[in-house]
């Protein structure tokens, strides 16, 4: 683990106004990694190296096995303010977190019965109901910044590699996709099921922009977090592939207060991101 200066605030020119809040947010390590008292006071942490093998997926025969974990690279900073906290007024939290309870009812059947097309099906309705839950506008707002690289392959067949793989993708952390999706759609409504426990089942929107190489993920109501994730695939100038992920999110529901007394969520947010990179990574290396 290495310490950089930040280059991380409130406000980005990668992100839209909806992403971040109005005015700049502080950097603010979690407790568990806050820099000794001689730090430089503007830093974010940024992790190197270190590898969590992702749970391997025990569903349907499409899934990635674990990926080979070649080094692609993979790193992240952290930034803004940590650890996230629960955002928007008490009748939204209790919006938020009644469908959370919800909807993880609903992945505990799934999880244990498998449902298959009926679920899909189901899932399918559900989501027709939910609204975009981006971060709220000027509220304490938590940043991660994710990189990874893939040497000798086109950002263009990077990006085409991500929208049409996601469940080899997804797979590769343990997360399966409710209803299937053999490939992403500009628009699609997606749950990320976590087998758990606790199961949980995150509802997410999809926005593709192919001329700019961008896939833009928005939470929706319900998801644990309120959030966005906007994946930008980039020539690195000598052939190769630079992935830049800007992450921002907010607690959607007094249950991210507790999910965090109780586990990690966000260090199982960092493995789930390094999972994807590098699921992605080994795909097009192994071509």
């Amino acid at each position: 683990m290495s310490r950089i200066e930040s280059l991380l605030s409130g406000i980005r020119p990668d992100l839209t106004a909806s992403e971040v809040p109005s005015s700049p947010a502080s950097v603010s390590p979690s407790p568990a990694s806050r820099p000794p008292s001689g730090a430089p006071a503007n830093c974010v942490e940024v992790f190197r190296g270190a590898v969590t093998p992702a749970p391997v997926p025990t569903r349907a025969s499409t899934q990635g096995a674990l990926r080979a974990r070649e080094d692609n690279g993979f790193d992240f900073g952290v930034g803004g303010a940590f650890p996230p906290r629960p955002a928007g007024s008490l009748r939204e939290q209790v919006k938020q977190g009644a469908l959370l309870m919800a909807q993880t009812e609903a992945a505990a059947v799934s999880v244990t019965i498998d449902g298959g097309a009926a679920m899909d099906a189901y899932a399918r309705e559900h989501l027709k109901h939910l609204e975009p839950s981006p971060p709220i506008a000027g509220a304490p707002t938590s940043l991660t910044d994710y990189t990874s690289t893939i040497p000798g392959v086109s950002a263009q067949e990077a990006y085409a590699s991500f929208v049409a793989h996601p469940e080899l993708l997804f797979g590769a952390a343990g997360i399966f996709l409710r209803p299937a999706a053999g490939a992403l759609k500009d628009g699609a409504r997606l749950f990320l099921e976590e087998q758990g426990p606790p199961p949980v089942w995150a509802p997410i929107r999809v926005k593709l922009d192919a001329e700019q190489r961008t896939v833009h993920i928005t939470t929706l109501d319900g998801h644990p977090l309120r959030g966005t994730n906007r994946f930008i695939f980039d020539d690195d100038g000598t052939g190769g592939t630079r992935i830049r992920q800007y992450s921002a999110f907010q607690g959607s529901s007094p249950a991210t207060s507790v999910g965090l007394a109780l586990m990690d969520p966000i260090e199982r947010q960092h493995d789930i991101w390094r999972s994807v990179h590098g699921q992605l990574h080994d795909i097009l290396k192994a071509r």
